[in-house]
């Protein structure tokens, strides 16, 4: 019979943490494998931004109906991601002056901004810059439109960055936010551990209110889609 000693359970405990830090290093490599939707990164992450100009389209195209254009505005789009958004905008805004802008501090994403978009930006009607929501780099009342597509989730300080798409948004100008997730009651496991998994910020259709309120927008309109998770906002500055 082998007996065991104090030592054994001890070790089995640091073999058992050892596994366990593997795995969430695999779960890692896994992820940043598939492309991190938070800043993509590589061939992968060129992939991944395709596939979301496909699968945002109809949550984006919903938003957007919501809006007014103008054909001579100068519109921002952060977060710009795959460029599809910028493209859906100037297609709204029609012939005229108007101008899309699209941030976004992933260097691969403004790539595929940028090959997605390149007549427009040849012909003077849209720009790229790499840059955070956190510290846009437009002087104060910039910008007649601002939209954001699926990264607010990943905003840093939500609060500090709204106050900072205010101050380069023109007075009565528009900013709208649009998720296609909002937490609500019998959100699916899938959606919650996604949540977690990638350190989401997902609000209450009261909670995004009072955080535009609180960042000094006003005329806050919340849509809701029924049957979907769908969610944008509006703020005036």
């Amino acid at each position: 019979m082998t007996q065991m000693t104090s030592q054994e359970p001890e070790a089995r405990k640091r073999a058992g943490s050892a596994e366990l830090d593997a795995l969430r290093t695999a779960e890692e490599r896994r992820v940043t494998d598939e492309g991190n939707p938070a800043r993509p990164t590589g061939e992968s992450g060129s992939m991944m931004l395709q596939r979301m100009n496909r699968s945002h389209a109809d949550v984006t195209n919903w938003a957007l109906d919501y809006l007014d254009f103008d054909s001579s505005a100068t519109a921002l789009d952060i977060g710009c991601g795959g460029g599809a958004t910028m493209r859906r905008i100037l297609d709204r805004m029609g012939p005229g002056s108007g101008v899309v802008v699209g941030v976004d501090y992933s260097e691969v994403s403004c790539e595929e901004s940028r090959r997605l978009n390149a007549d427009m930006i040849e012909a003077g009607s849209m720009r790229v810059v790499q840059a955070s929501v956190e510290d846009l780099p437009f002087d104060d009342a910039s910008f007649d439109l601002i939209t954001t597509v699926e990264s607010f989730y990943f905003w840093p300080d939500p609060l500090e960055s709204l106050r900072e798409v205010r101050r380069v948004l023109k007075r009565e100008g528009s900013f709208m936010l649009v998720a296609d997730v909002y937490r609500k009651e019998g959100l699916s496991r899938q959606v919650l551990d996604n949540i977690e998994k990638y350190h989401l910020t997902v609000l209450t259709p009261q909670e995004y209110r009072d955080l535009f309120v609180a960042a000094g927008f006003s005329d806050v309109t919340v849509h809701v889609r029924p049957g979907t998770d769908w969610i944008c906002v509006e703020g005036v500055a």
